[in-house]
């Protein structure tokens, strides 16, 4: 008996990811032309032949398995709100009735087990990505899959834009100081993606207006929270730093509670910036100045998508980048 031909054997021949040959046998737009012949055309030769994926069809309820980071710094939680998140998915998908199954992303594959991957429809990842492993097990099985703040050119996305929202950002402070605004960077090694997505966004804002900005020399990373007292007051303090871009809002309010003990005065001495407008904006007297993060919205559109691809067997890729909104505080 001839041995069926899989999207592993492809991928050895080829020297290529699994879940690439998946991507393209499965008909994603997002692989380039080049590579995509080339895979076809090995599948072809190799006579691959797809495998039909029963489903159950006419279901009353659709399953969508979402997944969240899993970190040893619980602060990160904070960051976002899973209702706002849930509720933005469920407006996404309208009329269809979905049940919203939550997990940590903890690379534990028994949850697509024979027994169970029927029953799962769809899966979203926020703020996190599938292992290779688990990529190319829902790749194999067809299982459509969205990241929320992630990107990979590859998969389907929607990110909040942070390069649009430090150019906003940028653009108030400089208003306010003018060619007099010598700027720095607080970013966060704990999730790099997304603090160098936003340190681009203000060296680009700051290249535009001519402002100086090293970003080797004017950004100062930190691991945690308790490290924003040991190297970034001295930092500011050194290089007379009068504009503090902060990776997001907890760095920021983190920040500004310390500076409060130097006795320092926000926005007199320097201003102060953070990002996401998260509900711990909440937790100060001052308004602190940020770029609005909405998890409804994100959260809809990956609803949307994932109806699109389930209930109306629509084909199409998306990697949207949505602009954040400016909400002006008093620390800029």
């Amino acid at each position: 008996m001839k041995k069926r031909v899989t999207v592993y054997d492809i991928s050895e021949q080829l020297g290529i990811s699994p879940s690439t040959v998946s991507r393209v046998l499965n008909n994603s737009s997002l692989i380039g032309a080049e590579k995509r012949e080339l895979i076809l055309r090995t599948a072809e030769e190799m006579g691959y032949e797809k495998r039909s994926i029963k489903r159950q069809k006419g279901r009353a309820i659709i399953n969508i398995r979402l997944f969240l980071p899993q970190t040893k710094f619980s602060y990160i939680h904070l960051f976002y709100d899973v209702a706002e998140l849930i509720e933005g998915i469920q407006k996404g998908f309208g009329e269809t009735r979905i049940n919203i199954i939550t997990s940590l992303n903890d690379g534990d594959l028994s949850l697509f087990d024979s027994k169970k991957l029927g029953d799962i429809d769809g899966c979203i990842f926020a703020f996190t990505t599938p292992s290779v492993e688990l990529e190319e097990l829902l790749e194999d099985r067809t299982v459509p899959f969205i990241l929320l703040n992630r990107a990979n050119e590859e998969q389907n996305y929607v990110l909040v834009d942070n390069q649009d929202g430090m150019e906003r950002l940028v653009e108030a402070m400089y208003r306010k100081r003018g060619k007099t605004l010598k700027p720095c960077f607080i970013g966060f090694s704990q999730l790099p993606s997304v603090s160098e997505q936003r340190e681009i966004g203000v060296y680009q804002a700051c290249q535009k207006r001519s402002v100086p900005f090293d970003r080797e020399a004017d950004v100062i990373m930190v691991d945690s929270l308790t490290e924003l007292r040991m190297k970034v007051l001295p930092a500011i303090e050194e290089h007379a730093y009068n504009g503090v871009f902060c990776f997001n809002d907890l760095m920021a309010v983190s920040l500004y509670q310390a500076i409060l003990q130097k006795q320092w005065k926000i926005p007199d001495q320097f201003s102060l910036s953070g990002f996401d407008n998260s509900p711990m904006l909440q937790l100060i007297d001052q308004k602190i100045d940020t770029i609005e993060f909405s998890l409804l919205k994100l959260g809809r559109e990956a609803g949307m998508w994932l109806n699109r691809r389930i209930i109306d067997r629509v084909s199409d890729s998306i990697q949207k980048a949505m602009e954040g909104e400016y909400i002006a505080g008093d620390t800029i």
